[in-house]
């Protein structure tokens, strides 16, 4: 326990982030870099105008103590993105309307980057009084990246080629990791190539001003929904898990339309799943109450047979079948309802809500004052002292269990934990309605 308090205790620093401008040496070369610091990554320029970091974080407002060990999109080797035989200087980082910006110059030529504290997705504009070069390159952690390009008027993105092209984009895996994404305001002449394990891209940028944008981040469609991508043809094909993840994002954003407000929104998408898996629930809770309800008979017949367990499990048998019960019965419920509900999880976790709930600052962050892990704390034990009925073997197995869960919804966003808390106390409700209905009949009635 007291390691556990640890491990709590150290972690809870890392949640404290303000999105500013940092500088600092990331990549160890003896030069400072200019970091954005970001909810969702961190940029790190260098002083020509070139991005040599690209660090996404796996937790949400999580400040990056380490950047040698952080995830970098970049990949070593591979030209820094930026303007190709363009010499740049720094001209300011500020933060301007909320987002991040920072600008570089040369002769005739002007680069800036924009950068929302709460998107993958950065706004570039080039204005040149020639045609430039834009270079992009990536993705680190892969051998064979995912790489399509997709022609002005085609359908469907070819693996590389040029010409002018409406998107270009570098993915780590086809439908799961992370990528990039370059698409321009207008379709621009591109070339992609794979080159030394990652991939390369190039867009020929005419003269006057250019307007494009970037994503880097998670090869996730929810994402792609949030940032505006997921119209791109070919981009991202959602399998089945994907179609039921896009009908309860649809359903999520139908409950905001009516009420206004994100948090009540994922209670009413909560309630509605909730209500559609009851059956199921009311099969597994009941199951698991009637199995509480006769462990005594279970325990005398262990006691009865340890030595003979051919007719131990005989008794066992002839036993559940006096109490119409079926082991098993809990099991299919559940193998059921838990895919439904990750992919609830995997909506809530990757969307982006710009808005907070009662005491909670933003959905999308972890709860910076801790009140609803403390509340998922109390559920939990509330629905071990339901579901136990006494056992001590039982509640201290799943009071364990539960201390355990609270280091990872210290991370979780707080859309998360809501949808998990409120959830959890809708099933205390079905397992308490049930328990009081099995009450009636003892059990060596």
């Amino acid at each position: 326990m007291k390691r556990l308090l640890a491990l709590l205790l150290l972690f809870l620093p890392a949640l404290a982030l303000k999105a500013g401008w940092q500088t600092l040496d990331t990549n160890g070369d003896g030069r400072p870099e200019h970091v954005a610091v970001t909810n969702l990554a961190d940029l790190a320029f260098s002083d020509d105008g070139r991005v040599v970091g690209w660090y996404v974080k796996r937790i949400k407002g999580r400040v990056v103590r380490d950047y040698a060990r952080a995830y970098n999109l970049l990949r070593p080797g591979l030209p820094a993105p930026g303007l190709e035989a363009t010499p740049l200087k720094a001209e300011g980082f500020s933060v301007e309307d909320g987002r991040l910006v920072a600008r570089f110059g040369g002769p005739g030529v002007a680069l800036t980057y924009r950068i929302s504290p709460n998107h993958y997705t950065v706004a570039l504009e080039v204005r040149a009084e020639r045609p430039v070069t834009l270079v992009w390159s990536g993705i680190g952690g892969t051998d064979r990246p995912t790489t399509k390009l997709l022609p002005k008027g085609a359908q469907s993105p070819l693996p590389a080629g040029e010409g002018p092209a409406v998107y270009a984009a570098i993915q780590s895996l086809p439908n799961r990791g992370y990528a990039f994404v370059l698409w321009p305001k207008d379709p621009l002449p591109a070339k992609l190539a794979v080159k030394d394990g990652g991939a390369v891209v190039s867009l020929r940028l005419p003269a006057g001003t250019t307007e494009l944008r970037v994503y880097g981040g998670q090869n996730e469609l929810v994402r792609y929904h949030v940032e505006g991508l997921l119209g791109l043809p070919g981009l991202f094909e959602p399998n089945i898990w994907g179609r039921l993840s896009l009908a309860l994002l649809y359903l999520m954003e139908a409950f905001h339309r009516v009420v206004g407000d994100w948090g009540l929104a994922i209670l009413l998408l909560t309630l509605a799943v909730r209500l559609l898996l009851w059956p199921l629930m009311h099969q597994q809770f009941k199951a698991m109450a009637e199995m509480q309800r006769i462990k005594p008979l279970v325990d005398e017949l262990n006691k009865k047979y340890k030595d003979d367990p051919e007719k131990k499990n005989q008794a066992l048998m002839k036993l559940y079948a006096e109490h119409k019960i079926n082991p098993a019965a809990g099991c299919l419920p559940m193998l059921i309802q838990l895919p439904i509900l990750f992919v609830l999880w995997r909506v809530i976790a990757n969307y982006e809500f710009g808005q907070g709930f009662l005491w909670l600052p933003d959905l999308a962050l972890p709860d910076p004052y801790y009140i609803l892990p403390v509340l998922y704390v109390a559920v939990m034990f509330a629905q071990t002292l339901l579901m136990s009925q006494g056992n001590k073997d039982a509640m201290r197995q799943s009071l364990f269990m539960n201390l355990f869960f609270v280091y990872l919804v210290l991370q979780f966003p707080a859309g998360v934990t809501l949808y998990w808390v409120f959830s959890t106390l809708i099933g205390l409700l079905q397992q308490w309605m049930i328990n009081r209905q099995l009450k009636a009949s003892p059990a060596g009635g």
